[in-house]
């Protein structure tokens, strides 16, 4: 399966040739690397490096190393979280800040919605319309938090319902963001409300089919929140993601 490499940087071209056999699908999820001792043989190398590449795989989240008697190097499910951990670190160490997340997410949700306009199911409406609803029920039993958790969620149910999948990579990784550090920042109820009231609108563009009005509120709704984070980027986050 694999080819003799050149004797410099050995663990980089295993790494790459293993990453080349899962994209081109000649190693597929679940599938099982040979052993260490017969990758030495295929590679024409150490142990050491062989031993090297796999660590460097399993952080990159390509493979999962598994003990014990029935254990190994197999290949993982493709796992979006590990891409948003690392721009959540990015976050934290402040190369990824607030106003670049706005201004992406101002040119990524009207576009997403205008798709999921086009696109959606009379039971993705539903959900749509039943997650506005549970919203509104928090907000009235004075549950602020849970209110504003289920408005980030009404921004992911968009994008996935979009059947774009980069797009709804792209948003998750946003409202997972947010999530864990901005929502836990205090919002006035009013503020929580009005974004309540956006979301009716758009559900109400949605329902009729009119994917230029859903759009034209999506991109007035995020220049809002826009507006309202523009103060958030100086101050510390309040709590760091727990990496699962």
């Amino acid at each position: 399966m694999f080819k003799p490499v050149p004797i410099d940087r050995i663990s980089n071209f295993i790494i790459e040739q293993i990453k080349e056999a899962v994209f081109q699908k000649r190693l597929k999820p679940g599938d099982k690397l040979p052993s260490e001792r017969q990758l030495m043989e295929q590679f024409k190398t150490s142990r050491v490096s062989v031993r090297e590449a796999l660590r460097s795989l399993e952080h990159f989240g390509i493979i999962e190393i598994r003990r014990g008697v029935d254990g190994g190097a197999f290949i993982r499910d493709p796992n979006t979280k590990l891409i948003t951990n690392f721009l959540h670190d990015m976050f934290l160490m402040g190369k990824i800040k607030i106003p670049d997340m706005t201004e992406a997410r101002l040119a990524i949700e009207p576009f997403s919605v205008r798709l999921a306009c086009e696109r959606m199911t009379e039971e993705e409406l539903i959900k749509i319309r039943q997650n506005i609803h549970e919203a509104k029920d928090c907000l009235e039993r004075s549950n602020q938090e849970d209110a504003r958790l289920l408005n980030l969620e009404f921004h992911r149910i968009i994008a996935q319902t979009s059947k774009n999948p980069v797009i709804f990579f792209m948003i998750d990784s946003i409202m997972d963001i947010m999530e864990n550090n901005i929502s836990s920042i205090p919002l006035s109820v009013d503020a929580v409300e009005r974004t309540i009231h956006y979301h009716q609108k758009i559900h109400s563009a949605l329902k009729e089919r009119n994917p230029k009005g859903a759009q034209d509120l999506m991109l007035k709704h995020i220049g809002e929140i826009q507006k309202s984070l523009e103060g958030l980027d100086s101050k510390p986050l309040l709590k760091k993601r727990d990496k699962t």
